[in-house]
C-alpha cells in the first residue's frame, strides 16, 4: 500500500472551504475529472463519472477540519483523506492524501499526483 499527497494554499476562510469540500453534492465543482453530477442515496452519494456511477460515503469533522471519502465501485474501492488547516482568517491550506487502490502501486503515483493537483487547482479557483 502507498498513498501520494498534493496541497494547496487557499485565498478564503477555512469554514468557507469546508462548506465546499465537505459537500459531496460540491464533488462537481472542483473534482472536474471525476464527477459529473453527484445525488444523495440513502446513506450516501451517487456520484456519475466518466467511468459510470459510483457510490462515495463521506465524513466530515468542522472542529477539525477533516473530510474523508470512500469511493465504491466495481473497479474497486478508493479512499481518499483531506485536511483542512487554518493559516489566517482569510487562508486554508488544503492536504489532499489519495491512497492507492487495488493495482496501483509507485508507477502510478505521477499520474495520480497529477490529478491531484487538477483538483486543488479548480477548488482554489472557486474562491
Amino acid at each position: 500500500m502507498g498513498s501520494v499527497t498534493g496541497s494547496i494554499s487557499i485565498a478564503a476562510p477555512v469554514g468557507e472551504v469546508f462548506a465546499v469540500v465537505s459537500d459531496p453534492e460540491r464533488l462537481p465543482d472542483w473534482c472536474t475529472d471525476f464527477a459529473r453530477a453527484s445525488r444523495r442515496d440513502g446513506d450516501h452519494w451517487t456520484v456519475d463519472t466518466p467511468f459510470g456511477p459510483v457510490q462515495v460515503r463521506s465524513s466530515a469533522d468542522r472542529r477539525t477540519g477533516v473530510v474523508d471519502f470512500r469511493v465504491i465501485s466495481e473497479y474497486g474501492d478508493h479512499q481518499a483523506f483531506t485536511r483542512l488547516i487554518p493559516v489566517s482568517d482569510t487562508e486554508t491550506e488544503f492536504v489532499f492524501t489519495r491512497l492507492f487502490g487495488v493495482g496501483e502501486g509507485a508507477a502510478e503515483a505521477p499520474q495520480l499526483l497529477s490529478v491531484i493537483e487538477g483538483r486543488l487547482k479548480a477548488l482554489s479557483t472557486l474562491f
